[in-house]
Formats: structure tokens, sequence, C-alpha cells
């Protein structure tokens, strides 16, 4: 059994045998189909070293993007083991593979001592481990497929849209439905015509900030309760989180970009209501708003541990575990699935911008996934204590509790500010006593 499996298109094959011998001299076994024993054919080997490898390694081209047996061979390498992609041509990877972190060899000559290098053998090191220290994967199914022609092109498969997020409607929480289609993932034979290829994974989006292709549904119970805000279903998956170095308006401490799960949960519709926060006043737990507002305008002025204060009083008045987002839900929340710069496009300013003053809650538009006010009317408190950089970043999108515990992380954009604070991956950090009347918040619980 081969550590790595190699996936590329036949056009690519000098610089396969380049990787792959490199990949050997550095102590990896690899298999990428340069010999096959008399008898045996493409299809019955393929099969089976794809389902025996540890890591598929995938070599991005012109050409590899519009072959539908790569991508069959990365979306079944996906599925059961380790992933890591690379970039050897400056090609516009497959929208079902945009979300996840590539490497960048374009123009690699095979130095083994160039520093592009040594990061991806590390990167590949890592996957290994991984893959060999997680439960055995779903195997792959054994049926055979039909050999590709040698030379010819494939037609490329565009990946149907699904929506991820849904808004629920029991007594005090909408959720919506999707109404795209159901992502899928067909393990064995989809006949095409005369040939035949292996189903991919749908995803919604263009790929790059959020993977809409998980595997993970949501079967979260809705949570109903007198003093719980408005709630929106988030199915959570495969994410980046942080921005790429030639973002407009990016700054140092919003990488590296990192890939992460997002396991499901549930968000609150809107920041927190003045409304909403008087409950809590009333009760003799919260302290009293700063500043004035209608009450279906966020409140502001709340410190972080005002804010986690009235976390814990929802979670002693209800049923749920209520807490503050981490910064990873967060951003997964203020993308919506998207790509773009914002989620409405790329544009500035855009639907749920907020000048001035803030805004009734109500009268903000929703994202992709059902939220409001993610990337408008007022900043907002996350869970995480801050660091100045996402390297470390819990791989399961859990709140990072160690580093400047004094300093909070702050995430989008208020009233105040301007095109750059808007964007998802914008981060600040607040001392977690600061009260300022464009600091709110909103909260968020997971249940099963």
């Amino acid at each position: 059994m081969a550590d790595i499996f190699l996936s590329y298109s036949r056009a690519d094959r000098p610089v396969a045998q380049t990787m792959a011998e490199a990949l050997e001299a550095e102590g990896f076994s690899v298999w990428w189909d340069k010999i096959l024993r008399a008898g045996q054919t493409y299809d019955e080997v393929t099969e089976t070293m794809l389902r025996d490898a540890q890591v598929v390694i995938v070599l991005w081209s012109e050409t590899s993007v519009q072959s539908k047996w790569v991508r069959a061979e990365a979306t079944l390498g996906q599925r059961k083991c380790e992933l890591v992609p690379v970039m050897i041509e400056d090609a516009e990877r497959p929208i079902m593979f945009e979300l996840i972190q590539t490497a960048d060899l374009i123009g690699w000559s095979g130095d083994r001592d160039e520093t592009r290098w040594t990061e991806f053998v590390a990167d590949v090191q890592r996957s290994l481990e991984k893959a060999r220290s997680s439960p055995a994967a779903e195997p792959v199914s054994s049926a055979p497929r039909a050999k590709p022609p040698v030379e010819a092109v494939d037609t490329p498969v565009v990946a149907a849209p699904v929506v991820q997020a849904s808004d629920v409607t029991p007594p005090t929480v909408k959720k919506k439905k999707s109404s795209g289609l159901i992502p899928i993932l067909l393990g064995g034979l989809v006949v095409v015509g005369g040939g035949a290829w292996f189903g991919l994974q749908a995803m919604n989006g263009e790929g790059g900030a959020n993977d809409i292709s998980s595997t993970t549904s949501s079967k979260l119970e809705a949570p109903n309760c007198t003093v719980c805000p408005e709630m929106v279903s988030l199915e959570g998956g495969n994410t980046l989180i942080g921005s790429l170095e030639n973002e407009r308006g990016r700054s140092g401490n919003e990488g590296p970009q990192v890939a992460i799960t997002i396991s499901p949960f549930w968000m609150s519709k809107s920041e927190i209501t003045r409304a909403e926060w008087q409950v809590c006043v009333d009760d003799g737990v919260c302290r009293p708003a700063q500043g004035s507002g209608e009450d279906d305008h966020p409140v502001t002025g709340i410190s972080w541990t005002d804010a986690s204060d009235y976390a814990d009083w929802l979670s002693a008045n209800s049923a749920y575990s209520f807490r503050l987002p981490s910064e990873a839900e967060w951003e997964y929340a203020a993308r919506g699935g998207t790509e773009t710069l914002f989620w409405w496009g790329n544009t500035y300013p855009g639907p749920g911008v907020v000048k001035s003053e803030t805004r009734s809650v109500v009268s903000l538009p929703l994202n992709p996934f059902g939220v409001s006010g993610l990337l408008g009317n007022v900043r907002e408190w996350v869970a995480d204590c801050y660091v100045n950089t996402h390297a470390d970043r819990p791989a399961d999108g859990t709140a990072i509790g160690t580093g400047d515990c004094g300093r909070r992380v702050v995430k989008g954009a208020s009233f105040r500010l301007d095109a750059t604070e808007h964007r998802p991956a914008n981060r600040a950090r607040y001392q977690q006593y600061v009260r300022d009347r464009s600091l709110g918040f909103r909260v968020v619980t997971t249940i099963s």
C-alpha cells in the first residue's frame, strides 16, 4: 500500500514524475500509475490504489481542471482520506475544490531545497500523520470504471448549487429550508452517455472561503424559550478562515488562511437588541445599557464580560447552553457561503451597510445563511482570546482560549467604519472591559 496516490492529467506526466521521484526521495511511498503489470487494467489498479492510499495529492493544471477523472479521484480522495491539492499551472480550480488550501508549486523545477517544496512536504507529512491517526474512512466502491482515453480532454463537470443553512419556524425560531439541490457524493458509477465517471459532490457559492460540500448535516432541536432571541440553524462544514495575502484591504493579523471544520450550531438571527438586553437588566443580572435607542436596535456599550454574563443568564433561564460565537463560527456565518469580499458581492457599500447611527435589526437584509447584521450596524464581540495569527487556530472551529485573554477579538464593522472593516476576515482586539457605543454582540448555542 502506497502512502500517497498522485492524481494528475496525462498531459502533466513529466511534472508528475518529477514530483513522485522527489516525494520518494523524501521517504514517502507514491503510486502514480507509471507501471501496470501484465493483465492489469488502468481501472482496476487505480481503484485499488486510491482505496488504499492515506493521502491523495492532486495536481491542478489547465488540463487537469477539465478532467472528469482527475476531479473524480480528487473528490473520492477528499471523501475517504486526506486531500492535498497542488497548483502546477495558473488555472481556475474546479469550484468544489476552491475551498481547500492549495500548495503553490507553479514553475517548481524539482529543487528539494526550495522553500515552497519544503513547506509542501511538511503539509504532506501532517496530512499523512492525521490520516494514520484517524478512524478508518468509508471504503471507496470497488466497482470498475471505464478506462479514459489517453489523449482526450474531458468535458468539464459543473457542480450544482446547494443552499447550506436554513430558517426554522418553531415558536420562536425560524429555519430556512433549502431550495437548492441536496449535495451528493456518489461512491459508485454514474453513467453518462457511453462512458462512466464517479459522481462528484455538489456545493454552493464560488469556493475559497466556505466549503458548502460539507458532509455534516444539522439535526439540532430549535431553541425555544421565553427569553431566547430568534435563532437560525447553521449546518457547519469545512471552511477557510482568514484572508489571502492579495485580498484588498487585508491586514497582517488576518493570516495565514487556515482550513477548519465547523460543527452545526445555532446563531441569533441578529445582534442582541436593547429590548432583549433589558429583560436581563430587569432580572437584576445585566448592567443597564449605555446610550439610547429604539428597542429593536442592537444593544451597545457592552463589554466582553457583559456579553458573557448575558449568555450565562440565558443559559440559566433556559434548557440550553448559550455562549459567544467563536471567531471561526462568526466568520463562517458572515461569509454566508460566498467567496466575494462581502456576502453581497465585491462592491461597497452594499445591503446591510449602516452609516452614522445604528439601525433596527429587522430593517437589515439577511445574508445567504439567513443571518443579519454580521457585516454592518455594530462590531461584535466573539469568544476568542486575541492572538496575532491564525496559524495555531483549532481545526474544529472552537474559540482560542490561550494568548492575550485580557484582550478579546472583535469582528465585523459598525456604522462608523468603511469597506475594509466590513470584510468577514477583518479582525480587531479590544480590552475585554471596554464599552463603546459601536460595540455589540450576538449569541450561539449547540443543541443535540
